[in-house]
């Protein structure tokens, strides 16, 4: 929504320089969703105005006469035009009064208002942008679906989106600029990887997120590393409309949280073998957490490094000769290891392909709550 503090703030000032301009005339501004976010009459803040959401739809002046009131609740007699910044829908404001007694002044507000934003929003059009993309943002990974208020706000920020899209989130280390995800969308852009006709960015929490449409030259570890390894990057898979747009960004959520790689893309399979071996080690976590407990008739130490070597084991493709020249011990001392593992799990019986799909359930989740931090 718009009716983040700074804007209010911002657009505050603005009801209250033209209201002393015009004669101490009554006046609002309303967001995109008709809530009045300003006015002179400071305690109809945080209404809603449904006139106001005429005029986001329609992109029209409306008169609001005696007569019509009770059709637009919330309102009063009055009239209501478009609050426009570079070309763009971004509110209304209206002006308290019988419509054809106050047509002209209100042609001056909007005159007004429109040099205001123009002398005085250069800052403030980023927060009008990032607040337009936070909007969009929470409708397309809203569970509620709001094709309507999405079309709405896309055409805002005329964006279409060309499918089957995928969404990227990008945590990390932007910069030390004053607004380092617009810095960091800039620069993005500036290198050809976003296309602010087809792409779509918001700035959420310390992360940025991409919804990028289809574009075969598109290479996401490219793009990272453009970055010079500044972000973590994480990279769904492709979906077809918009609400496969919440699923992905469930499962790049996912990703960012439990899996600790700098760069993951879905689409490649050896990510995805990984990420569907996370799901289910999490999914199925109870079974696992009984082999998990077992393993704690090892020391701690014995627990590492047998860890170790059953990660290098299986990471070598069961050669015992390369895991143990990966870790600098003897090959007897990798077997040694291995075997303790799995004796200790209680996992030695079990054929070969479920032992080793236990395996690494067990190593994900020893590395996940046990030794989270490599040690």
């Amino acid at each position: 929504m718009l009716n983040i503090s700074d804007f209010s703030s911002f657009c505050q000032d603005l009801v209250e320089a033209v209201s002393r301009l015009l004669d101490g005339r009554t006046i609002n501004i309303m967001n995109l969703d008709g809530v009045i976010i300003a006015s002179t009459e400071r305690h109809r803040i945080g209404s809603v105005h449904t006139g106001a959401r005429h005029v986001v739809i329609s992109g029209h002046d409306l008169a609001i006469t005696e007569e019509m009131v009770r059709n637009y609740p919330g309102t009063k007699v009055g009239y209501n035009m478009p609050l426009r910044y570079n070309g763009q829908i971004i509110g209304v404001i209206g002006m308290f009064g019988i419509p054809d007694e106050v047509r002209d002044m209100a042609q001056l507000l909007r005159i007004y208002a429109d040099k205001y934003f123009e002398l005085e929003g250069t800052m403030n059009a980023k927060l009008v942008d990032h607040a337009l993309r936070s909007k969009l943002f929470g409708l397309l990974v809203s569970e509620i679906r709001d094709e309507e208020g999405i079309g709405n706000v896309m055409r805002l920020l005329d964006v279409s989106f060309g499918f089957p899209v995928r969404v990227i989130r990008l945590t990390g280390e932007k910069g030390g600029g004053s607004d380092p995800g617009f810095d960091l969308a800039d620069e993005l852009r500036s290198k050809g990887f976003i296309d602010p006709s087809r792409d779509f960015w918001s700035v959420e929490a310390t992360s940025v997120i991409l919804i990028k449409s289809r574009d075969d030259s598109f290479d996401a570890r490219r793009m990272g590393e453009s970055l010079g390894g500044r972000m973590r990057i994480a990279v769904s898979l492709p979906v077809d409309d918009h609400a496969g747009i919440r699923r992905a960004y469930s499962d790049v959520i996912w990703v960012m949280e439990h899996m600790k790689d700098g760069f993951t893309d879905l689409s490649e399979p050896e990510s995805r073998i990984r990420f569907m071996l996370s799901r289910s080690a999490e999914r199925h976590c109870d079974f696992i957490g009984g082999f998990v407990e077992r393993l704690s008739s090892l020391t701690p130490e014995e627990l590492r490094l047998s860890l170790e070597a059953i990660e290098a084991y299986y990471g070598e493709e069961h050669s015992v000769n390369r895991a143990a020249d990966r870790l600098g011990i003897h090959k007897n001392t990798l077997q040694f290891r291995v075997r303790r593992f799995v004796d200790a799990a209680g996992i030695a019986s079990f054929h070969s392909f479920e032992r080793e799909y236990l395996v690494h359930l067990i190593c994900i989740q020893l590395r996940r709550e046990i030794l989270p931090d490599g040690k």
